[in-house]
Order: C-alpha cells, then sequence, then structure tokens
C-alpha cells in the first residue's frame, strides 16, 4: 500500500513540474489539477503494469 502512495505523491509531484515546463514551452495555460492527476494515473498503471510482468525469479534450493 505504501508503494502506491509513494507512485501517487511523485506522479503528482512530476506531473505538475512537466505540466509547467511544457505551458510554458507552449503558450498554453497551466492546469495544476489536470497535470497532476494525469500523471498519477499514467504512473499508477504503469508501475502496477510493469510489476506485472516483471517477477522475483525463484530460487531452488
Amino acid at each position: 500500500m505504501s508503494k502506491q502512495l509513494t507512485i501517487l505523491f511523485w506522479g503528482f509531484i512530476y506531473g505538475e513540474v512537466i505540466g509547467y515546463i511544457s505551458s510554458a514551452l507552449s503558450g498554453t495555460e497551466f492546469s495544476v489539477v489536470s497535470s497532476g492527476l494525469t500523471a498519477m494515473i499514467v504512473g499508477f498503471i504503469a508501475i502496477n503494469a510493469l510489476s506485472f510482468f516483471v517477477k522475483t525469479p525463484k530460487t531452488n534450493k
């Protein structure tokens, strides 16, 4: 659970930074909520999809 919350937190922070920079470069209006939530959702899906495909190998003893 803490892994998911960490991903959501940092996704929001990175989304704000990337959204601010991209809006400044393109000359569009910066939306705090949409850029943060979009990055949170994409990060959440990406991490869960990655953990679904990458499994820890089992060792034979």
